[in-house]
Parts: structure tokens; C-alpha cells; sequence
């Protein structure tokens, strides 16, 4: 046997022995990062209670009555505008609510008749109700609207999405609650404000 084949066979021997090196990596994997909620989205989908109009509830935005559609152009570009502009917290996201009162006023305007209060991203809105069998209309004077000193509240998306969800609510005739959802119609065209019950 030539000395190259006993030395190639030596080789073979020795390197077949010789256990395999695996790096160690100090990298963490995970295979199912938890999702980030995007703070334009909501879960609309039903829940069980029991709902009723004289409760806190949170906007959702102006839906396509047909298509069931978000307008983004609206309410998310002014979301947008408040989180960049306010530290971008996850955890203490915006919520623009609505609340009905069930108990009867007795002051200035809204005497006799029940109150609301709107919290949205630069004003506090408080009026009044009523709600009969005809539907609901709602009384809000310029009194009753109070700006909320902001950095984002002359923004161009806030400014437009304040003026529209004010435009929206002043014009409230038929209300519909299906699950933990309330409808609001009334202005003209195809869009109607939808809410998700608070807890």
C-alpha cells in the first residue's frame, strides 16, 4: 500500500472520530412575536351584555352604512396626528368617547331634558338630548364646547376630524344599538358614527 492511500486512510480515520463543533449563538428567537394593535383598529366584533344607549361609549370612526368600511382619511389621520405628536404610549391610547346621561338636567340649556358629554382629541363637547319616539336629536351651542389647550389641535388632520365629528353629532336623528355597538345616523350621505360599548 503506498505511504498517500495509508495516509489519506490514517486522515479519514482520525477526522471521522473527531465530534462536530456547533457554534453557540447567543441569539433569542422567537417564533411568534406578539402583534402590535395598530391604533386605528378595532375588534367590532359582538359581544355579550346587555347595552344600552345611557352608557359611556368609545368612537370607532364614520362607517360606510353599505360597505361597512372605516374612513381612514378622517378619524385614523387624526389618531395618527395625536400619537406621533404625544410620544407614541401604547399604552394610554386615545379614546374619544361619548357619554349619555340618564337623569334630567336642570340648568341653562338642557333644562328638562337628559345631557351628553364628548371627549375627543382637542375638545370637550356637553349638551343635551332627547330621545322620543321620533328619534333622537341633540342640542349642542357653542357654549357648550371647550378646546382642549393641545399641541396637535391645529394640525390639519385633528382640526378637519373635529370639525366633522361636531358637523356629525349636531345633525343625530335615529340611534340603533346592535350588541355592543351604537349607531348614529343623520348627517346626509353615506357614513354613519359608530361606537363600541366602554366597560
Amino acid at each position: 500500500m503506498s505511504r498517500c492511500l495509508i495516509f489519506l486512510l490514517f486522515s479519514v480515520i482520525i477526522f471521522s472520530c473527531k465530534e462536530d463543533e456547533i457554534p453557540i449563538s447567543n441569539e433569542v428567537i422567537v417564533e411568534n412575536p406578539p402583534k402590535q394593535r395598530h391604533i386605528c383598529d378595532f375588534d367590532i366584533s359582538d359581544k355579550a351584555g346587555n347595552f344600552e344607549l345611557y352608557q359611556k361609549w368609545e368612537f370607532v370612526g364614520f362607517q360606510d352604512i353599505q360597505t361597512g368600511e372605516f374612513d381612514q382619511n378622517t378619524t385614523c389621520s387624526a389618531r395618527i396626528a395625536h400619537f406621533a405628536l404625544n410620544g407614541e404610549d401604547f399604552d394610554n391610547l386615545l379614546k374619544i368617547s361619548l357619554e349619555f346621561e340618564k337623569e334630567i338636567s336642570e340648568s341653562g340649556n338642557c333644562a328638562d331634558l337628559r345631557s351628553f358629554e364628548a371627549r375627543t382629541i382637542a375638545r370637550i363637547i356637553e349638551g343635551c338630548y332627547e330621545d322620543d319616539a321620533d328619534g333622537i336629536s341633540m342640542v349642542i351651542d357653542s357654549k357648550g364646547i371647550t378646546e382642549i389647550p393641545s399641541n396637535v389641535a391645529n394640525t390639519l388632520p385633528v382640526h378637519h376630524f373635529e370639525n366633522t365629528f361636531l358637523e356629525y353629532l349636531r345633525a343625530v336623528k335615529v340611534y340603533q344599538i346592535e350588541s355592543n355597538k351604537l349607531y348614529l345616523y343623520g348627517k346626509e350621505g353615506r357614513y354613519r358614527m359608530t361606537f363600541l360599548a366602554l366597560e
